[in-house]
């Protein structure tokens, strides 16, 4: 209650102070602030590619030249290089939006179920916990993906785009169940999440049942992982990505084990979900983005 009088007073003063000095004082704005008019940068090539392969066939608009507040602060956040926009972008649609497209026959699963906003970051939010934030939905209305500034295409650094494109199955998968919810028995099969998630590794997570750590946070969290990790490390994976099947057999106990047993009925809800919610063979789904991921480097 203290600080809330001394603010007012403050305040107070400082209007004071200001009539004083600035009252006889004429302003002359001839430009418009930064955000409500004064910002004007022309179409650009990379706003001509976001609108011929985002906004025209999914209605989706692309934020990488930032506005005040669009973001969350106050985290150390620094906004795409505009050299990295488009390369990222047509990696996400080849790998994430194509076998969507190729599965449903159409752009119209994904026209009517996607964000209608994704906005772009260069980095990754750091949280004080330790933890790195690569992604995120905003009510189905709205997504945000970092680190931008870190993609190639060259296949020593593969690992990133298969981090961008687990990003954006997870958050789909979001936006999914968002609109039509996964059975609530998934929740039973592994109750006992935490969320003290981030002091546990992926390995022992997985020998519990859990496709990784962060799976443990949540049951929608969970239910999303497996859908990520099924569809980005998919059967037959090459050497150098996290193949879901050698997952399954080298960090689990292996079949007939009970954490095997888990994660494979965990895998079966999530594939009667798509055949049941979306009419999607996931099997089929997850084949393409495999496919698609594995070819797409230099």
């Amino acid at each position: 209650m203290k600080l809330t009088i001394f603010s007012k007073a403050l305040l107070i003063l400082l209007l004071a102070g200001g009539w004083s000095a600035c009252k006889d004082e004429k302003l002359n704005i001839t430009t418009p602030p930064v955000g409500l008019g004064g910002d004007s940068t022309g179409t650009t090539p990379t706003d001509v590619f976001i609108h011929d392969n985002l906004t025209v066939p999914y209605n989706i608009a692309v934020y990488y030249k930032w506005q005040p507040g669009m973001l969350d602060f106050p985290y150390d956040i620094v906004p795409p290089l505009e050299a990295q926009v488009k390369p990222a972008l047509e990696a996400l649609i080849a790998v994430t939006f194509k076998p969507y497209n190729d599965q449903t026959g159409s752009t119209a699963f994904l026209r009517k179920y996607l964000p209608k906003t994704l906005k772009l970051a260069g980095t990754a939010q750091y949280e004080s916990n330790g933890t790195i934030i690569l992604g995120q939905a905003e009510g189905g209305t709205a997504m945000l993906l970092y680190e931008i500034n870190k993609f190639t295409r060259q296949a020593k650094d593969s690992a990133i785009l298969k981090d961008m494109g687990h990003t954006m199955h997870h958050e789909f998968g979001h936006i999914l169940h968002q609109n039509i919810m996964y059975p609530v028995t998934f929740r039973s099969i592994t109750p006992a999440y935490t969320g003290n998630w981030f002091n546990v590794t992926d390995q022992d997570a997985r020998m519990e049942g859990f496709i990784s750590a962060y799976a443990e946070s949540d049951p929608s969290e969970d239910f999303v992982e497996m859908i990520a990790t099924m569809l980005i490390g998919g059967r037959n994976g090459l050497s150098g990505y996290d193949d879901y099947e050698k997952i399954m057999a080298e960090q689990t106990g292996g079949p007939g084990s009970e954490s095997y047993n888990l994660l494979r009925a965990k895998e079966a809800a999530v594939v009667d979900y798509f055949a049941s919610a979306w009419k999607i063979d996931f099997y089929a789904l997850q084949r393409k983005c495999r496919l698609e991921l594995t070819g797409y480097f230099q």
